[in-house]
């Protein structure tokens, strides 16, 4: 009896050591598990609210203010809400590097890329930036098991870049330091993770951990944060309604018959972007998503 109780101990000390070792050859295996179940997430909150001191502004008077930028950083580009073919997305070149993306989000990648050496010591690299619709066509032409159609990939807005590190691209980025850096620190730097592993329900594609995609602040944190798609925080928001989260307004809204908007009197900072959910994509005539601070002290996103 004994000398059976050796063995089965002998075994199932094998068996560990063989699982233990396992884990630690596939240690981006828990990591993907823990970022599917938002182990890392810290829900913030966003509730609905009713500002006061809301006032019209036309979009000529919002053009003229100093404090007021339009830019493409919330449009959503999917298979349901597709890019016109005439599309023309506001992009430039990063650093002198060959690589086009929006100009909305230049200085913020700066940032994410300088941090991900700082933490990782790791140089992170673009793979794929800006595509025309051509291009698009094109790799959807000799791919179209993997790729996009033309008109509803991110790629063309130049809002979504898919990076990587040294001996670690495409799904074995995920397998670097770097890699998980990007997977879950990102959002603080107005990224996310686009296609992430618990999103496919909604996204419609696959887990694409190499893919990232700028949104800006306070949005990036609450998508991460809250664990939802770029799809479901859209949806979440009710046309023409308001809603708080920490210093932040935000609001989703339709412009009147005659072209304007609806803010506070006394915001401090707006940043005022078409969503593309009703296929109009100047920044003028489309739904804008913005976010406002309360009081002249925080920021209007």
């Amino acid at each position: 009896m004994q000398k059976k109780k050796i063995i089965a101990l002998s075994v199932l000390a094998a068996v560990l050591a063989s699982a233990s070792l396992l884990l630690y050859k596939n240690s981006h295996l828990l990591y993907i598990a823990g970022e599917y179940l938002g182990v890392s997430c810290k829900r913030v909150s966003v509730e609905k609210t009713e500002p006061e001191n809301l006032v019209d502004f036309t979009l000529e008077e919002l053009e003229q203010r100093e404090n007021t930028a339009f830019n493409q950083s919330l449009m959503l580009v999917n298979n349901r809400h597709m890019l016109m073919q005439g599309f023309v997305p506001d992009v430039s070149e990063y650093k002198k590097t060959g690589v086009f993306m929006n100009s909305c989000m230049q200085k913020a990648y700066g940032e994410l890329s300088a941090a991900v050496t700082e933490k990782t010591e790791s140089r992170l690299y673009v793979s794929s930036d800006l595509r025309s619709y051509e291009e698009q066509q094109e790799v959807f032409a000799q791919t179209p098991d993997v790729a996009i159609q033309p008109g509803a990939s991110e790629h063309q807005t130049g809002l979504a870049l898919d990076v990587y590190v040294k001996n670690f691209a495409g799904e074995g980025f995920i397998k670097s330091e770097a890699g998980r850096f990007v997977n879950s620190e990102s959002w603080r730097y107005g990224f996310i993770i686009r296609y992430p592993s618990f999103g496919k329900e909604k996204t419609e594609i696959t887990f694409e951990p190499w893919h990232i995609r700028y949104v800006g602040e306070p949005h990036a944190k609450i998508i991460y944060n809250n664990h939802i798609t770029l799809e479901e925080y859209i949806q979440s928001l009710e046309k023409n309604i308001w809603y708080k989260s920490e210093d932040c307004l935000i609001s989703r809204q339709e412009l009147s018959e005659d072209g304007r908007l609806k803010l506070p009197r006394d915001y401090s900072e707006a940043v005022i972007s078409p969503d593309n959910t009703g296929c109009l994509l100047s920044p003028y005539t489309d739904f804008c998503r913005a976010s406002a601070s309360d009081n002249s002290k925080t920021k209007f996103k």
